[in-house]
C-alpha cells in the first residue's frame, strides 16, 4: 500500500553522494519534497545517511543541490528510497520551485498550491512550535473531563475488556465524545495534529470512532478546508448499497484512521484491512488513549505506527495524584 505523502515527480538528475568516505556517482530517478529515488549500483544499508549533491544543468551557472538523506527501502544494484532529512537553505529554495514548476505541469496548480502548503506546514519551526503549544494546551483542559468523565476503576469487580481481558480500570471515552464541550476540545486536538497532512478523508470503525471523525470534520469546515468523513462498518449493511464504509469513498484516497481507545488494538486492525481492501492509504493512525496492551506492536507487525493523545499509565498517575489531595 502506497504511503508517501508527496507526489513524487519523475525527474532525471546527475547527482554525486558520499558513501564510506567515496565520492560516487549516482543518478536521480525521481523527487518529491519529502524524498527521492537514487539509482546506484552500490549496495547501501537501510538506516544509513548520505550526503548528496545534486546537479541542475541548463542554467547558467549550472545549480548544485546539497541534500542529506538517510536510505528507508532499497534494492542493491537497481537502487534506493532516500528520504530528506536535511537540505541547505539555498538548496531548498531551488528544489521548491523545481517540484512546484513541475508539479503544476503535471497536476495542476491547485495541486500543486496544496502540495507546497502541507509542505511548509509540515517543516516551519513555528508551525511546530505552535502546533506543540495547542497539543499541550488541549490535553492539559481535556484531562480533567477524562478523569471525572470516563476514567472507572473498579479493583473488587475487574471490567471485561473488548479483548476479553480483565481490567479494574477502564474508560467509557463515549461519556466525553458524546458532551459538547470535550468533543469540541477533542475535535481541535486531532485536528490540531493533521491539518497540515495531505489527506482526503478522515476514517474510523463505528461507532466508537464516529463522534471523532465529526468533530474533525467541523475544526475543517471551521477553517474552510474540504475534508470528507469515511464510517466503518463492523460488518456490511445487509440491504441497500450492502457497503460497509460510508461516506463519499473513492480508491486511493488519503486517509487518517482514528480511534478512541486502543487495547491490542484489534478493532483497528481490523479497519485497517477494510481499508487495504478497499484501496484507500492510510496516512497516519490517531488514538485519544492507548491503554499500553499491546496495541502499538501489533499494529508495527502489520508496517503501522500507532500515535496517542493519552497513556492509560499518564491518566492513572493523574487519578491517583488527585486522590492523594483529597485524602
Amino acid at each position: 500500500m502506497e504511503k508517501r505523502k508527496y507526489f513524487r515527480i519523475p525527474f532525471s538528475l546527475k547527482v554525486k553522494y558520499i558513501w564510506k568516505e567515496q565520492l560516487l556517482d549516482g543518478q536521480i530517478e525521481n523527487i518529491s519534497y519529502e524524498g527521492l529515488f537514487l539509482k546506484t549500483q552500490e549496495s547501501l544499508e537501510i538506516g544509513e545517511e548520505i550526503h548528496m549533491f545534486i546537479y541542475l544543468e541548463g542554467c547558467n551557472p549550472p545549480l548544485k543541490l546539497e541534500i542529506k538523506g538517510k536510505v528507508v527501502w532499497g534494492k542493491p544494484g537497481e537502487g534506493f528510497g532516500i528520504k530528506i532529512t536535511w537540505i541547505s537553505p539555498e538548496s531548498y529554495t531551488y528544489l521548491k520551485n523545481l517540484i512546484y514548476y513541475n508539479l503544476s505541469c503535471i497536476k495542476g496548480p491547485e495541486e500543486a498550491e496544496r502540495e507546497l502548503k502541507h509542505f511548509l506546514g509540515e517543516i516551519s519551526f513555528w508551525t511546530k512550535l505552535v502546533k506543540t503549544l495547542q497539543r499541550e494546551f488541549l490535553k492539559k483542559e481535556l484531562l480533567p473531563y477524562l478523569i471525572e468523565r470516563a476514567f472507572l476503576y473498579s479493583p473488587d469487580k475487574p471490567f471485561i475488556l473488548a479483548s476479553g481481558k480483565e481490567s479494574p480500570y477502564y474508560l467509557d471515552c463515549r461519556k466525553i465524545t458524546l458532551f459538547s464541550h470535550t468533543l469540541t476540545l477533542i475535535g481541535a486536538l486531532f485536528w490540531n495534529e493533521i491539518k497540515y497532512l495531505k489527506i482526503d478523508a478522515v476514517a474510523g470503525m463505528s461507532i466508537g470512532a464516529d463522534p471523532i471523525v465529526s468533530a474533525i470534520l467541523a475544526q475543517a469546515s471551521s477553517e474552510d478546508i474540504p475534508l470528507e468523513g469515511l464510517l466503518i462498518r463492523k460488518e456490511p449493511k445487509k440491504y441497500g448499497t450492502q457497503k460497509q464504509i460510508e461516506g463519499n469513498l473513492k480508491k486511493g484516497m488519503k486517509i487518517v484512521l482514528v480511534e478512541d481507545v486502543v487495547t491490542t488494538g484489534g478493532s483497528l486492525i481490523k479497519a485497517i484491512s477494510i481499508c487495504e481492501k478497499a484501496e484507500l492509504q492510510i496516512i497516519k493512525i490517531l488514538a485519544l488513549v492507548d491503554r499500553g496492551e499491546g496495541g502499538k506492536e501489533n499494529l508495527i507487525k502489520l508496517g503501522y505506527h500507532l500515535e496517542s493523545f493519552f497513556t492509560l499509565k499518564e491518566i492513572i498517575e493523574k487519578y491517583n495524584s488527585l486522590q492523594f489531595k483529597l485524602s
